[in-house]
């Protein structure tokens, strides 16, 4: 191989280990800050930011530099190293985030902190990435500046595309987050190498072995301590001892199984998606209860997110049940709520989709009687679209007249224009619509979450009693688990009824797939929840008031 060759080969696998450090590093950094669209673009901001300013100092001193293929093969390794060393940085992150959170009263200062706190994480690794095209610049062109700075720029850019690519599908579903910055750290040093060679072939092979020790000696002393990451951060502001029964890095998400004392939580991202807390599995069992009592005559169901299992293991022992789950490692955790689910994974009756919702939704044939689904927070933004009025209407082709559409909504993170925003995109799809609230203020807890039941057809809550007197004694005692011991304290929980709602949000604006705008306010409400007030508004509503 030629010295260009080289070169470009050399520069194609800086580009590759950068992308894979911006994928990898993204997902501690949100499990600890959030993952908000505004943590996302902070996070990302940091990245280039560093680039930027990398790039513009080194350029100032390169025509100045005796030895540029030194100077290249350093950065390189120190990158390299620094990767290396970034896991243990994350694990201390926690402590770090704890500093922050008193700012977060002020919404602008609270991100700016934010910013600071990431960049502070992300500016010397992202420095030294952003020095190495001006120095491969010089190092590689000679004469034609053009030609020579595209070939640079694109053999870059391939590595980047393959970089990304095998960590978002590869290196971080099968092998982890430390086994992926592992090998891009490699991927650095052998660049490094590569350049250096180019140089002197005698210092290349002394500088070598060094550079291996020192690589072996801060892959055994730095570990990437995943419970550590548990104990605080943006989902846990007060410091907790939880003991991680299950972690996987999915496809798309992290998804791990926390233990605190006698509970169980599972977690995507680091945000609690259900858990054995009694208000918790309750809106869990809502979600599969609520529209079997309402419609006991129910043959098919699809459940979309499996979380859990709770929702899809109660409607499995009442329909022929599908389950739609984008992430592949979330079934794994399911298996640890294997009590709560009636073991639905084994269960002849129920189905296992891996899939995006709406391409499932979109594509097949078959009809339902029950759609119920619980996304994550709208102010994640892999689920954001769970939330518009395209995807509504979506599962309205793909229910049989008079079929039920069970939608969650945390309200906790809502004000009452996201609400009001919500319902009369739900309403405009669905003109019949029952709610459900998690808790009644009666019990001594605040309402966090609404569940609205969606129909083209009249609901009649009365079969709720009905219903719930047919019930197997077996599942009474299961619902007992959650304070429920009759239909009446099912009914305890209704917040009203379509026609109670008649003129609500109706100019509320309506969420659409370009406008999602739940995915930003929302998120602005994560750290001060109020979600009483939209209870309160209701309920002013309701009263004429």
């Amino acid at each position: 191989m030629d010295a260009r060759k080289t070169i470009l080969l050399a520069f194609a696998l800086s580009g590759m280990a950068a992308l894979i450090y911006e994928v990898t590093w993204t997902r501690p950094l949100q499990f600890t800050l959030g993952s908000t669209v505004y943590t996302v673009s902070i996070i990302f901001a940091s990245f280039m930011a560093g680039l930027s300013l990398g790039s513009w100092i080194i350029s100032r001193y390169t025509d100045n530099i005796k030895n540029l293929f030194v100077v290249y093969a350093l950065i390189e390794l120190c990158i390299g190293f620094y990767g290396i060393a970034s896991l243990m940085i994350f694990s201390l992150l926690p402590n770090a985030y704890g500093l922050t959170y008193s700012f977060r009263e002020n919404f602008y200062l609270f991100n700016f902190v934010q910013f600071l706190l990431s960049f502070s994480v992300l500016l010397i690794p992202t420095m030294l990435m952003g020095a190495t095209f001006p120095v491969i610049a010089k190092i590689y062109i000679h004469k034609k500046i053009g030609k020579g700075i595209g070939e640079v720029y694109s053999v870059n850019n391939i590595g980047a595309i393959a970089g990304s690519f095998a960590a978002g599908f590869i290196l971080i579903p099968l092998l982890g987050i430390k086994s992926a910055i592992t090998i891009a750290a490699l991927a650095n040093i052998i660049a490094a190498f590569l350049i250096l060679y180019l140089f002197s072939r005698k210092i290349a092979m002394q500088v070598l072995p060094a550079a291996f020790i020192i690589f072996l000696v801060l892959i055994s002393a730095t570990s990437y301590d995943i419970e550590k990451l548990h104990t605080q951060g943006f989902y846990r502001i007060n410091p907790v001892n939880n003991e991680v029964l299950f972690y996987k890095e999915g496809f798309y998400s992290t998804v791990s199984v926390a233990k605190d004392n006698s509970t169980i939580a599972l977690l995507i991202n680091g945000k609690g998606q259900g858990s054995t807390v009694a208000t918790d599995a309750r809106v869990n069992f809502l979600l599969g209860y609520l529209p079997i009592l309402l419609k006991p005559e129910s043959k098919t169901s699809l459940v979309i997110g499996l979380g859990t299992g709770t929702t899809s293991g109660i409607l499995s022992k009442h329909t022929k049940t599908t389950t739609v789950e984008i992430e592949p490692a979330v079934v794994e955790a399911s298996r640890y709520f294997w009590f709560m689910n009636f073991d639905v994974l084994n269960n002849t009756n129920h189905m296992l989709v891996i899939d995006d919702a709406r391409n499932y939704l979109m594509h097949t044939t078959e009809r339902f009687d029950i759609i119920s689904t619980e996304p994550c927070d709208p102010w994640q933004s892999f689920s954001s679209s769970l939330y518009s009025k395209e995807f509504f209407e979506i599962v309205k082709k793909k229910l049989n007249d008079g079929g039920l559409f069970v939608q969650w909504v945390p309200i906790y993170t809502m004000s009452v224009d996201d609400f009001k925003s919500l319902y009369h995109t739900f309403t405009s799809v669905f003109p019949y619509v029952v709610a459900f609230v998690n808790v009644k203020n009666t019990e001594g807890l605040s309402t966090t979450e609404i569940i609205l039941i969606g129909s083209d057809r009249e609901i009649d809550v009365e079969n709720i009693r009905r219903s719930f007197a047919s019930l197997p004694e077996t599942e009474r005692i299961y619902l007992r688990g959650i304070r429920i011991d009759s239909a009446d304290d099912i009914l305890d929980l209704l917040l009203f009824t379509s026609d109670e709602m008649k003129g609500y949000a109706d100019t509320s604006p309506i969420i659409t797939d370009d406008n999602c705008m739940l995915e930003f306010s929302t998120s602005r409400k994560v750290l001060y929840q109020n979600p009483m007030e939209t209870i309160a508004d209701i309920n002013r509503f309701i009263k004429g008031g």
